[in-house]
């Protein structure tokens, strides 16, 4: 889910939770009423997208904020990204990999995200362009595995492709195909297990929607589905039709937010109620950790 800029106010997908819980903080002043319903939570984890302002949390505040997340029933935390375009982090022994390491020490796993282009958005658009746009963007995330690899102290369990996939910038079937053979490379290249998702606008029928993501699905890549309940860019009854055409072997990451801001204005967004179904066949997962109301400190 998107990130930062101008762009959030199109595409980004932020996933919040509304369920009280009273026995996960211990802190009297600590609202729950932001926890994720119980099949969520004890589903595929919850999302976490690095800020820069997040460095200025101590290393107290992210024990207290990886003990509850884990408290609360959270086996994973995916990380959105570990590089922001030339922007590191911090590097190997900066706050995102000390706050990491933190988070492992609490038992969760870690799906460590990859780099995000800052201008991927205004970019990919360029069809004519889109081979070898792609192809560095690939080149670019093997290289980030590496370091990570190589000089970051975590054990990650995956791996998640931070560029997202949509049916408006893939409209072209030609384009798609083109993902499609990259991504088959990509994941030849990359060790491990490997995350990627996308979301819908509604220009793709939901059958060809849905077809596309199985393909993605049998080339090496666990894909997750943003549902699309934060933006209501699409009626319910729509983004109903899309999910519904989903195989069982698609994750669904359940959006919980509501936007608040304008078009025209930076991104704002308040908690929501997920749409949640305790029976889906679907692995689910939310996005995301900064709006939980243990993590307080990270908003």
């Amino acid at each position: 889910m998107k990130r930062s800029g101008t762009a959030a106010c199109i595409i980004l997908q932020v996933l919040l939770a509304a369920e009280i819980i009273h026995t996960v903080l211990n802190d009297s002043h600590a609202s729950m009423q932001h926890v994720p319903p119980r099949e969520l939570r004890e589903s595929h984890g919850i999302f976490y997208q690095p800020q820069n302002r997040d460095a200025a949390l101590t290393p107290g505040q992210w024990d207290a904020i990886w003990k509850h997340t884990r408290d609360a029933g959270f086996d994973r935390v995916m990380v959105q990204w570990t590089r922001y375009g030339e922007d590191d982090l911090g590097g190997n022994t900066g706050w995102l990999a000390q706050a990491l390491a933190s988070a492992e020490q609490h038992g969760l796993k870690l799906v460590l995200g990859l780099t995000q282009d800052p201008e991927y958005y205004a970019t990919l658009p360029d069809n004519p362009h889109f081979s070898s746009y792609w192809y560095q963007q690939m080149a670019e995330a093997i290289r980030q595995q590496r370091r990570l690899q190589d000089e970051w102290s975590l054990h990650p369990v995956g791996w998640y492709l931070s560029l997202e996939l949509d049916d408006w910038l893939f409209r072209d079937k030609s384009v798609r195909h083109e993902l499609l053979e990259q991504l088959a490379s990509t994941a030849e290249a990359l060790d491990g297990e490997l995350h990627l998702s996308m979301f819908t606008g509604g220009f793709l029928s939901p059958a060809l929607y849905a077809e596309w993501a199985d393909t993605l699905a049998h080339n090496g890549w666990h894909v997750w589905w943003q549902d699309g309940h934060g933006t209501h860019g699409l009626s319910p009854q729509v983004r109903d039709t899309y999910e519904q055409a989903l195989t069982c072997d698609i994750g669904i990451i359940r959006e919980a937010f509501k936007v608040v801001s304008a078009e025209d204005e930076d991104f704002r967004a308040e908690p929501a109620t997920p749409q949640t179904e305790p029976d889906s066949c679907h692995p689910q997962a939310v996005f995301s950790l900064r709006y939980m109301s243990w993590a307080d400190t990270l908003r």
